[in-house]
Parts: structure tokens; C-alpha cells; sequence
């Protein structure tokens, strides 16, 4: 009969011990926020946006060039 474990090992064993997979999936962090993401968009890009936030920064943009 086979045991789960080897009663010698110290640490567990993994397949490779080179760098993290290609294929893990993206780790669940971000570097910008929605509103600087919608500055940077062009204003044909922000006007497929939907929500108050792209309307928010479409009104930003046409009160800045009155100004």
C-alpha cells in the first residue's frame, strides 16, 4: 500500500522550481483608477463609455475648453 507522503521528506515537493507559469491568471490588483483611465481616452473613445463617471469627464472636457 502506498502512503500520501514520504515520511523522510522535510518539504513538500513541487513539480518545478524555476519562475511562476505564463498561465496564471493576472493577479487581482490595479495601477489606475476609472476616472484617470477616462482622461486618457480620446473623446470618441470616452463617448462608447457608459455610466456617470465617462459623462462626468465629458462634461470636465467641454467646461475646460470654454475655458
Amino acid at each position: 500500500m502506498t502512503k500520501p507522503y514520504q515520511e523522510d521528506q522535510d518539504e513538500p515537493f513541487f513539480i518545478t522550481d524555476g519562475p511562476p507559469s505564463n498561465d496564471l491568471p493576472i493577479p487581482p490588483h490595479r495601477t489606475m483608477n476609472l476616472p484617470q483611465i477616462l482622461a486618457g481616452l480620446t473623446d470618441d473613445e470616452l463617448a462608447g463609455w457608459p455610466g456617470d463617471l465617462a459623462d462626468a469627464e465629458s462634461k470636465r472636457r467641454r467646461k475646460a475648453e470654454r475655458e
